[in-house]
């Protein structure tokens, strides 16, 4: 959850962060990456649940060190006491790291591929990968977005070419939360015609039940697994609300 995003206290967390998580940390096992890593680094970890869970699947000696230019410095010592086993900082971590996760980060940075290029050049093992992860299509830029200072929307042509011009090569592809795309699509419309009186909340406001939650939940994990079962058979992707990209450095393409 990004920090613009997070209430005082969690309760409940959305459907689609806990979706969200699932689907990613079963990519990244599909993929092979826990065994082989060495140093994982979280950019732009927010409130770092995420990493939490994460953690939990990798091995115990992994050191996941979590980035966020928002953390102040009387904030981390409280992160660190409810989530042990994490490092943060609000400054670029020292040291190379084998795995680096970008996950709904870039589109928050205006200058992205300059971005992207920056902390590939200074923090990634010349073997390493990048997983990243962004709101898809720019048609659907919303007050949503704009709410949580997005600069823009990618489509997976538009994300690939900003990953290859920062030096990546783009391994592997796909897309995410196909059902929700359609009710994001009509958010854009509608507010062409009818800006909304008061901006839209973020994930952090979910206020749904157990039961409502559980079964969004499930629904949305159900998808995932068929988005992620194309991926891996390299099946070309439906459109979805998210887009992401498994890369290596350019001068790895091989590997």
């Amino acid at each position: 959850m990004d920090l613009i995003e997070r209430p005082g206290s969690v309760v409940r967390r959305h459907p689609w962060e806990v979706s969200r998580a699932r689907f990613f940390i079963t990519l990244i096992q599909r993929l092979g990456l826990p065994g082989v890593t060495e140093g994982w680094l979280d950019v732009g970890a927010g409130d770092a649940w995420f990493a939490q869970q994460l953690l939990a699947e990798l091995p115990r000696s992994t050191r996941l060190a979590c980035w966020d230019t928002h953390y102040a410095a009387t904030e981390i010592p409280q992160w660190a006491g409810e989530l042990p086993g994490l490092e943060f900082s609000s400054s670029r971590p020292t040291g190379v790291f084998g795995g680096m996760l970008m996950l709904d980060v870039i589109e928050h940075v205006e200058d992205d591929v300059g971005f992207v290029r920056d902390v590939v050049d200074g923090s990634l093992a010349a073997d390493g990968w990048v997983l990243v992860s962004v709101p898809a299509y720019q048609s659907l830029f919303s007050s949503h977005d704009r709410g949580l200072k997005h600069f823009r929307r990618y489509s997976p042509g538009a994300i690939r070419a900003v990953l290859e011009s920062a030096g990546l090569a783009v391994k592997a592809r796909g897309s995410l939360f196909h059902s929700l795309l359609p009710l994001r699509g009509a958010q854009a419309l509608r507010e062409k015609y009818r800006p909304p009186a008061v901006a839209p909340t973020g994930i952090g406001a979910w206020q749904g039940g157990e039961r409502l939650t559980k079964a969004l939940t499930m629904a949305l994990d159900a998808e995932a697994r068929a988005s992620l079962a194309m991926a891996t058979r390299s099946l070309p992707p439906l459109p979805g609300l998210t887009t992401w990209a498994f890369c290596r450095r350019a001068s790895q393409a091989g590997s």
